[in-house]
């Protein structure tokens, strides 16, 4: 399957996009003039540019002909102006700070992106939102400090299960506190769901289909399994 993922700074694209008013739809208009902070602004627009320009070296087309819809609480989805593609296309936005991520494909994908600050209250964090077999495998996350091994461990969870919400749907609150999905390391030829570091953050991607195409360098590999297939 075609998958295609980028990376780079808010504030990058954000200078490198037209105006917003020659390639915006109106939706995406009126909800960017929603919102209030500037560097909020900034990421939806840097974010939005950023997916026309991989939509376009992926599936062709000029990045202004690419149409992505603005529903509130929904994932974008992707239609070309001239009906070129004809499969439907999927793609997942992120941004965390000044990071930004993006992810293309013809099925759907999921994309997070989180600077790895320090969290209060991390013990309680981490027993409420990972599985017992999550923290079999990774045993740094039952260790006394916050080192960044243990931070690490934690952001590798947190974003590829928020990836998973955006790829298969549902909602944070109940994914995190439920464990309607586990993810534990597998073999990067078995991944469904891959991380990266970049910078002082973590990136994951979750795909609903065996992840290929993609530059692997620096990943680590994840089976996310929805809970009522773990045995």
């Amino acid at each position: 399957m075609p998958l295609a993922l980028r990376t780079g700074s808010v504030m990058a694209f954000a200078a490198m996009a037209p105006p917003v008013g020659r390639w915006m739809s109106p939706e995406e208009l009126a909800r960017l003039a929603a919102l209030r902070a500037r560097s909020r602004a900034e990421q939806f627009a840097a974010g939005r540019w950023l997916a026309r320009r991989l939509l376009s070296v992926t599936f062709g087309g000029d990045a202004s002909e690419w149409s992505l819809s603005a529903a509130q609480d929904a994932p974008p989805l992707a239609t070309h102006a001239g009906g070129a593609v004809g499969t439907p296309v999927f793609l997942s936005i992120a941004h965390s700070g000044d990071h930004l991520a993006c992810a293309v494909s013809d099925l759907p994908v999921g994309i997070d992106i989180e600077e790895m600050q320090p969290r209060k209250h991390l013990d309680t964090l981490i027993e409420a939102t990972t599985t017992e077999a999550e923290r079999a495998a990774l045993p740094e996350l039952l260790a006394d400090s916050e080192d960044a091994a243990r931070l690490t461990a934690f952001f590798q969870l947190w974003t590829l299960k928020e990836a998973w919400i955006k790829c298969h749907g549902g909602n944070l609150f109940q994914t995190m506190i439920g464990h309607v999905v586990e993810a534990v390391p597998a073999p990067l030829a078995q991944a469904n769901g891959l991380t990266w570091r970049r910078e002082g953050a973590v990136l994951a991607l979750a795909a609903s289909a065996p992840v290929d195409g993609l530059d692997l360098s620096g990943a680590t590999g994840w089976r996310l399994r929805a809970q009522e297939t773990v045995d």
